[in-house]
Parts: structure tokens; sequence; C-alpha cells
């Protein structure tokens, strides 16, 4: 469940980005770094939930199971939720980083 959400939201999100960029094209760089993070933390989310799968239906010691679960659990709850972060930086727009001044990065 919470990979698909992770996928429904990762889609409006990039439909998000496309809607301002047609009215601002900085919104695509300014939103590009946390982008690719939101985007492969979802991605290895897929694999973890697809290595669980593969472990539930292999010959492997029940043990084997239960620690590929246990370790998917943890990236599900404990390093998936970085994406929020990912997502609100993203949702906040180009405007605050397009308002620092170029000449500030010549020092």
């Amino acid at each position: 469940a919470p990979l698909r959400t992770k996928a429904a939201e990762w889609q409006q999100l990039t439909s998000a980005i496309g809607q301002r960029a047609v009215a601002n094209a900085d919104e695509v760089g300014a939103a590009a770094f946390d982008y690719l993070f939101y985007c492969g933390y979802v991605a290895l989310g897929y694999w973890w939930a697809r290595s669980v799968a593969a472990a539930e239906a292999s010959r492997q010691s029940q043990a084997f199971k239960d620690s590929k679960r246990e370790t998917a659990r943890f990236y599900f709850t404990r390093i998936l939720p970085r994406t929020l972060a990912h997502k609100a930086a993203i949702e906040s727009g180009a405007g605050s980083l397009m308002a620092l001044d170029a000449a500030a990065f010549d020092a």
C-alpha cells in the first residue's frame, strides 16, 4: 500500500512540475535534484517489494524470508518517508532558488 501511494504521488509530482514548467522553465531545473532523489527512493521501494515477493516464493529458510521482510519493513518505515522532504522541496517551486543573486556564486 505505501508503494502504491508513493507511485501515485510520483505521477502527480511529475505532472505538477510539467504544468509549472509551462509558465516558468526554471521549475524543471529547480525540482531536478529533489525529483531524482524522490524517484530513487520510490524505485528502491519497488525493488524491496519485489525482493520480498521473490523470497516468499522461494525455497529459502523461514529465517531468510523473515529477515528479508523485516529489512523491507525498515526501508518502508524509516527510509521511504524521506520522500516527504523532497516532495516539499519540489512543491516549493523555483522562486527562492531563482531569487539568489548569481554574483554571490562567483566568490
